[in-house]
């Protein structure tokens, strides 16, 4: 999902001159097939179609439209900006961020959703009771696709499962995030590989993509320009802090 939300800030960005194909196309192939997951992990896996005589209906299922992943990507991307916008809002009292949320992308434009809110927002954040009817009005909105849960079988621990009908990695996406809004929700597997993968998502203070933090004090991603710029400022800040405990010895 943060690789996704990262994306399209992108492409989506105005003064972006990233083709969109070649970027979507990388995209794809570092990370995974968008569409039709599991019926075609089932047919590449299948002994009946591992013969080259195949290789063209594989190509053909596997074929997806540009405009379709930009659509999808879109939902999410708009989406998730409005909901970091209320985070960095509730948690940390940034106000600056949700008054720029509003811009016109090269794709498609950011929500206009808070515009109705501002009176109500000071340099401390946003008062608590229209917190919770943002919070309301957010997932009111039908912002959030609909899932249809069933049982279905993990080949690879041999399981049968009870979960989300999940068609494209745009539905996982859809998932996790319902999941990171929801106060209450239904307990998830006990997979340790799961667990010790999740974090906070921040924006990082150079570069601004999103990551996932595990650390409390990480506020930054792990770009090596990133993590270079965080050295300079720990340099800086502790010679300034060296300089003022010198001031005062002399004093």
């Amino acid at each position: 999902m943060v690789s996704l939300c990262n994306l399209y800030g992108k492409i989506n960005n105005p003064d972006s001159t990233v083709p969109i194909t070649d970027a979507i196309w990388d995209w794809c192939r570092n990370n995974i097939h968008p569409y039709d997951i599991d019926s075609l992990c089932e047919m590449l896996e299948s002994e009946k179609l591992a013969h080259i005589t195949y290789m063209d209906l594989i190509q053909d299922d596997a074929t997806f439209s540009i405009k379709r992943f930009i659509r999808d990507l879109c939902d999410l991307g708009t989406v998730f900006e409005l909901y970091f916008a209320l985070y960095r809002l509730k948690y940390y009292g940034n106000v600056d961020y949700a008054r720029n949320l509003y811009y016109e992308g090269r794709l498609c434009d950011s929500l206009a959703f808070l515009e109705r809110y501002w009176q109500y927002v000071d340099e401390g954040g946003v008062q608590s009771s229209y917190f919770r009817r943002l919070q309301r009005d957010y997932v009111q909105s039908h912002m959030f696709p609909d899932f249809r849960m069933r049982l279905k079988l993990d080949r690879k621990k041999g399981k049968i499962m009870y979960g989300a009908d999940i068609q494209s990695v745009f539905d996982i996406c859809w998932y996790t995030f319902s999941r990171m809004v929801a106060d209450v929700a239904p307990p998830v597997d006990e997979d340790l590989d799961y667990f010790e993968s999740q974090g906070s998502i921040l924006s990082c203070l150079v570069c601004g993509k999103y990551f996932v933090r595990h650390s409390s004090r990480q506020l930054y991603c792990d770009n090596p320009n990133c993590q270079a710029e965080r050295n300079r400022k720990n340099r800086r800040a502790c010679y300034a802090r060296k300089k003022s405990s010198e001031a005062e010895n002399k004093e």
